[in-house]
């Protein structure tokens, strides 16, 4: 009986979250910190873009293109080995390194800001940046230590912290967004202005609960000699980790990049990419971290691996199917109600988007597998690979001038078939047959998204969404 199982699998699913120190109880922590984040979002964000609109979007895109990219850099793929060393200074040495390489590239950024008028003059769509660039140094520090505060917090298994703390970040930074945009006139810096004093002000938030875990010892016994030993012992990271990282988040950024000239398409872009983000947050992240540490934990013992991967690969399919479904096939419309009629093509680039990120929900949470196996390179080649497809297949796209919403479709679709074969490189990591799964689920989804498209037929007079329709 498929009722009798679900209500079963409930039941076994109440009683993990109910034990303390266990997967489930952990990755709930997270998630219901991410549900409050979401719930804000869900709740500002349309008031945001009808305050904002999509030409301020797109200058914040691009800054948080440029911000993002410096941390990476300076994050060099250290943090996520915070949860590995067993010796606290060993880990506190992750940490200074870490440090030391953010505030580096944050004076850097100051002096190449400096020049601002030659990047300009290379980039020129880069210029509504205005006086602004100067901020995007310190803007890639702030989120560097948001990033190091988050992954120490994970490594004291501090869940509930973090994941409030986050949700606690979101809602401010919407908060003063929206007062910003209210009582100023120069709406559309409120955007970055938000995200740098929200950020800023958190910090001490991030900092209380671990003064008990060594935050003071971090900077009373600081080592140059032991901080190399360390970057020796985990020079993988920064040689495999770091350039994965990087080149995911570059192509997760290439839309900004190619569509700069046109700053109400970036807009869309990234208005559409941020509230898919949500279903990701809420169920994807809110995993991902407490499964790294588990898979950590069960290397050795293959069978409970597996169970859990396979587990977690069903649970995220089931609860990301319908929302997804709902905004590849509706978004536009809902875009068009909620944020009004300028924002309706970012509804259009929402749903080009749904596929790719429907898929990236059911990998991204497992993607620490090949960091557990010390496979990195295996992401690393994949993360190459799907970017310069992603880049071939736009810059075809855009020399036969078809314009902003042929551009992002190509982008969609290649991202799409790409964490297709992520998802089945992941379950296959762990001896599962990920071939026959991914097909059988996709199969699955093929078929919901028929039905969904006969449903929008029915209501809408149209097959799917169109941009510039």
């Amino acid at each position: 009986m498929p009722l009798r199982r679900a209500v079963h699998q409930f039941r076994q699913d109440l009683r993990r979250i109910r034990t303390e120190g266990s997967f489930a109880r952990h990755s709930f922590q997270v998630f219901s910190g991410n549900a409050l984040a979401m719930a804000s979002q869900l709740v500002l964000t349309p008031l945001l873009g009808r305050i904002y609109g999509p030409e301020a979007y797109g200058v914040y895109g691009i800054f948080m293109a440029l911000m993002m990219n410096l941390s990476y850099v300076a994050d060099m793929g250290l943090s996520t080995a915070y949860v590995l060393p067993r010796d606290e200074e060993t880990f506190r040495d992750l940490f200074r390194i870490n440090l030391t390489t953010a505030l580096g590239i944050c004076a850097l950024t100051a002096v190449a800001a400096l020049f601002a008028e030659h990047f300009y003059t290379l980039v020129p769509s880069w210029s509504a940046l205005g006086g602004w660039v100067h901020f995007v140094g310190p803007a890639a520090l702030l989120y560097a230590l948001s990033v190091y505060f988050t992954q120490w917090l994970t490594r004291a298994k501090l869940f509930k912290v973090s994941a409030f703390t986050g949700a606690t970040l979101d809602l401010s930074t919407r908060l003063f967004n929206l007062l910003y945009g209210v009582v100023s006139g120069t709406r559309a810096l409120g955007l970055i202005l938000g995200d740098a004093v929200v950020r800023t002000a958190i910090i001490p938030v991030y900092v209380r609960p671990l003064m008990r875990h060594g935050m003071r010892e971090v900077f009373t016994n600081w080592s140059w000699h032991r901080m190399r030993s360390t970057l020796r012992e985990y020079r993988r990271y920064p040689l495999m980790v770091f350039p994965e990282r990087w080149v995911a988040s570059l192509g997760l950024q290439l839309p900004v990049f190619a569509l700069s000239s046109d700053l109400a398409a970036v807009g869309h872009f990234s208005l559409g990419a941020s509230l898919l983000l949500i279903p990701l947050r809420l169920f994807g992240f809110s995993f991902s971290t407490v499964y790294m540490q588990k898979a950590s934990e069960l290397s050795d013992r293959t069978d409970e691996l597996r169970r859990i991967t396979l587990g977690l690969y069903k649970r995220l399919y089931g609860v990301g199917i319908l929302p997804f479904l709902l905004l590849t096939f509706f978004a536009d419309a809902a875009f068009g109600l909620l944020f009004g009629g300028p924002w309706r093509d970012a509804g259009v680039f929402t749903a080009y988007m749904g596929g790719f990120f429907f898929f990236r929900l059911l990998s991204d949470p497992m993607v620490s597998l090949f960091n557990v196996q010390r496979r990195e390179h295996v992401n690393l080649v994949f993360q190459v690979v799907l970017t310069a497809a992603r880049v071939a297949a736009m810059a075809i796209v855009g020399a036969m001038g078809l314009g902003s919403g042929a551009i992002m479709l190509s982008y969609a679709l290649v991202s799409m078939a790409g964490y297709m074969v992520l998802s089945t490189q992941l379950l296959s990591s762990v001896g599962l047959a990920g071939p026959r799964i991914t097909l059988k689920y996709a199969a699955l989804l093929t078929a919901a998204a028929a039905a969904m498209a006969a449903l929008r037929f029915t209501v809408l007079g149209s097959w799917f969404p169109l941009y510039g329709g």
